[in-house]
């Protein structure tokens, strides 16, 4: 299961940031790990978009294939104040890719920086 949900997927098939606005914003994950990358630099604006849309979730179901994670998401308080919100993103993404992916491991690290 680490394997599929730690691939990564074509750029087409990225998670594409983009503002409310429909500018993009320039930048695209193509794995959870990016995602999570990604997530710790972009533009609060996005985020809570891509939120409120439920992007997040649709793009991990069906792209990405993580369920799991998709409903830890679903999970976090759509009425969390903005400064909170990515931080608790990361929170969720992180803690399940250490705990359930990687049994305690810091992969991401090792992935997205070689």
């Amino acid at each position: 299961m680490a394997q599929k949900i730690l691939s990564p997927v074509p750029y087409e098939q990225g998670f594409h940031f983009f503002m409310p606005n429909g500018y993009y914003s320039g930048e695209t994950a193509t794995s959870v790990c990016t995602f999570l990358r990604d997530l710790e630099r972009m533009e609060m604006q996005s985020i809570r978009f891509h939120f409120e849309r439920r992007d997040f979730q649709k793009w991990l179901r069906t792209t990405i294939g993580d369920e799991e994670l998709a409903n830890r998401i679903d999970k976090i308080d759509k009425t969390v104040p903005d400064e909170a919100l990515s931080q608790q993103l990361a929170e969720v993404t992180d803690r399940y890719l250490a705990l359930e992916v990687f049994q305690g491991y810091d992969r991401c690290v090792i992935i997205v920086w070689t």
